[in-house]
């Protein structure tokens, strides 16, 4: 009876326990979870977690090991590879994930084509590859083939428009290989609209809004005036550095009357502060060249001798976007805003790099030629006593140049101002034996041609009757914008301009807008012709000009 008794109150004992009841162990204690995978977090203050539902319903946030392995189907991944409802097995050690295994529902190891998605911003451009920087920091390179499909703002375009500090999206089509499939470029969002430069009042946290007096613009190579009482929105997480270092938004407001600059941009139309650097001692500004780098002990030498000292925070400016700071060369024409106290190498604080090209990165083969047009064929064109543009100069050439053109190919007649067909071009008078007759009659001769190529295909070509100079003055600069005259015809103003000085083989800023007459040029958009009126404010552009008119305008 005794022995019942004591069976009867162990039944009910384990009856009533959690187990019993169907309660879940803590995933802790078994060392263990399993379940369906919610979200993988990064942030600053809490690091990597990963939130799990169980097969029971409970939630856990998890902090991840930092080297905590990531697999799918027995095959070894990278964290951002595993997504949102994929059923997981994860290992927990001293309360921290250290492994976690996802079980894909179709084929081990298959997705569907363009499903594995990475993003982030191009830091390097080689001829086959390109170097990502992800949101976590982590830099991977991928590789392009010929077939990799490039679309910006929707459209198609070459691998060659691409430039380093694009932000961009990486479609794949198998979850192992590192070739991208396909390439968006993530819209003008990530281009630099404007630099700023003020006295820091307040910061108002709750609608993410600094406060700035004495708000001044770097424009034209330097600080102008803007309104006062200016405001500036800015996004979550704004990294603001000073001294090296980034502050935590928490403490700003100790650095309130202070001076802070202000890297702006574009964002869903709105202008929006990207990046900030308060000033910690005194300001320094450097016009110069780079000499040379010493990525061990961050820092580099000007032409004059100088060395500042770079740092995280160092902002990076190349093509109007931001840039990682190894893209940074020597040779490169660069306007410095440095930050010391004259007893040290001062530091970096803005580097603006001044250099621009008709090719921006080790994938273009993007040429310019202008020269008499000697035999039209078909499919090609011989050019004679030609000149070809080569890191802004122009090299004359004695021999004939033999060049391709395709149904692709755009032809400008800059007499009539008119788009012509390749079989116009072939069947017209822009070609003569000047020893016929009717050449002599009629006072025929060759025509001058204006081409801008990609390796030997003519993408873009102009043509007019008489030779009027080769332009020999290079300008970059930006739209600040465009009207159509009525004495001289359509004329863009540019700012933030330089020239080529070959004297100097550098890039001279210039301290005044420019008005340049662009009537009677060539215009090109990503290879294609376009006309003065479909130029926009805020594009950049390199514009081959005698003087005041343009004979060429590439919009980089």
């Amino acid at each position: 009876m005794l022995r019942k008794t004591v069976w009867g109150v162990i039944l009910a004992i384990l009856l009533c326990s959690p187990v019993a009841l169907g309660a879940e162990a803590s995933p802790f204690v078994q060392g263990y979870i399993e379940g369906y995978l919610i979200r993988i977090n990064n942030t600053e203050e809490a690091g990597r977690t990963a939130e799990i539902e169980t097969y029971e319903g409970q939630r856990y946030v998890l902090t991840v090991h930092p080297q905590a392995r990531f697999m799918i189907d027995d095959r070894l991944v990278n964290w951002s590879d595993l997504y949102s409802g994929m059923e997981v097995y994860g290992t927990i050690q001293g309360r921290q994930l250290h492994t976690l295994e996802g079980y894909s529902t179709a084929q081990l190891g298959f997705i569907n084509p363009g499903s594995k998605v990475r993003k982030g911003v191009i830091t390097k451009i080689n001829s086959d590859s390109l170097e990502i920087r992800s949101q976590d920091g982590s830099r991977l390179t991928y590789r392009l083939l010929p077939g990799t499909i490039v679309l910006r703002q929707g459209q198609s375009v070459s691998a060659g428009t691409l430039y380093t500090g694009d932000r961009v999206k990486l479609f794949f089509d198998d979850i192992n290989t590192d070739v991208i499939s396909r390439i968006e470029v993530q819209g003008d969002s990530i281009q630099v609209k404007d630099i700023y430069r003020g006295r820091m009042t307040s910061v108002d946290a709750y609608s993410n809004r600094l406060l700035v007096d004495n708000l001044e613009r770097f424009y034209n190579g330097r600080w102008q005036d803007t309104p006062p009482n200016y405001s500036l929105t800015y996004t979550r997480g704004l990294p603001l550095y000073y001294g090296g270092q980034v502050i935590p938004e928490r403490n700003w407001t100790y650095l309130r009357g202070k001076t802070v600059y202000l890297i702006s941009k574009n964002l869903l139309g709105r202008e929006t502060v990207d990046r900030a650097i308060v000033k910690s001692q005194y300001e320094s500004g450097y016009t110069d060249k780079i000499d040379s780098i010493n990525w061990f002990a961050e820092s580099l030498e000007l032409k004059s001798h100088r060395n500042l000292r770079l740092n995280e925070g160092t902002i990076v400016i190349k093509n109007g976007r931001l840039q990682d700071r190894y893209v940074l060369s020597p040779g490169d024409d660069v306007y410095i805003v440095a930050d010391g106290s004259g007893s040290s190498a001062a530091m970096a604080n803005i580097v603006y790099i001044l250099n621009e090209d008709i090719n921006n990165s080790a994938m273009g083969q993007h040429f310019l030629y202008c020269g008499t047009i000697d035999q039209i064929f078909e499919d090609r064109i011989w050019l004679d006593r030609y000149h070809m543009l080569n890191q802004h100069e122009w090299e004359r050439y004695t021999e004939d140049k033999e060049l391709y053109y395709d149904m692709d190919s755009d032809f400008y007649n800059l007499e009539t101002q008119t788009l012509i067909s390749g079989e116009e071009l072939y069947a017209g008078d822009y070609v003569v034996d000047e020893r016929e007759d009717r050449a002599r009659d009629l006072n025929l001769e060759d025509w001058f041609a204006w081409i801008y190529t990609e390796g030997d295909r003519i993408a873009a070509m102009a043509v007019q009757k008489e030779f009027e100079g080769r332009g020999d003055r290079i300008t970059t600069g930006r739209v600040t914008g465009i009207v159509d005259d009525n004495l001289v015809g359509w004329t863009l103003t540019l700012g933030d301009s330089r020239d080529w000085s070959s004297r100097r083989e550098a890039w001279v800023p210039k301290s005044t807008d420019l008005r340049i007459n662009v009537a009677k040029a060539m215009i090109v958009r990503n290879g294609e012709i376009i006309t003065a009126d479909q130029l926009k404010p805020g594009e950049r552009l390199y514009i081959v000009r005698s003087d005041f008119r343009a004979h060429v305008v590439i919009v980089l």
